[in-house]
């Protein structure tokens, strides 16, 4: 899925290879009024049913489970990497937040409390 070649930058520093980051799938789950929703699989393995922020909620899940390192977030429509993120670990604690205030904007990751609801 992608081209091993080792690259290296203006200073003569190798570059990680991509061979070495973890690979998601994305792919279109369902349309609701709030937006796109994607499943997320890994290692031909469904890890997320439904969530409007893969990239994230996807991080999260691996370093969960004892992953670390970097990741390559792959479409089914096209032959390169969507988005390519150095540390899952740093990426687990960001989320994409917006609201009637402000447009998408990358903020801490904050867990959704249940009993912030009961009344």
């Amino acid at each position: 899925m992608h081209n091993a070649t080792s690259l290296r930058r203006e200073d003569g520093e190798a570059m990680p290879s991509a061979a070495s980051n973890l690979q998601i799938i994305i792919r279109p789950a369902s349309l609701d009024k709030l937006g796109q929703n994607y499943s997320v699989s890994f290692e031909g393995e469904i890890i997320i049913d439904k969530t409007r922020n893969p990239s994230a909620d996807a991080c999260r899940r691996l370093v969960a489970v004892g992953h670390s390192g970097g990741l390559e977030v792959w479409s089914i429509s096209e032959p390169f990497p969507r988005l390519i993120i150095r540390n899952i670990e740093t990426a687990a604690g960001l989320t994409i937040a917006e609201n009637t205030a402000h447009g998408p904007r990358v903020a801490a990751y904050q867990p959704f409390n249940a009993s912030a609801l009961a009344v």
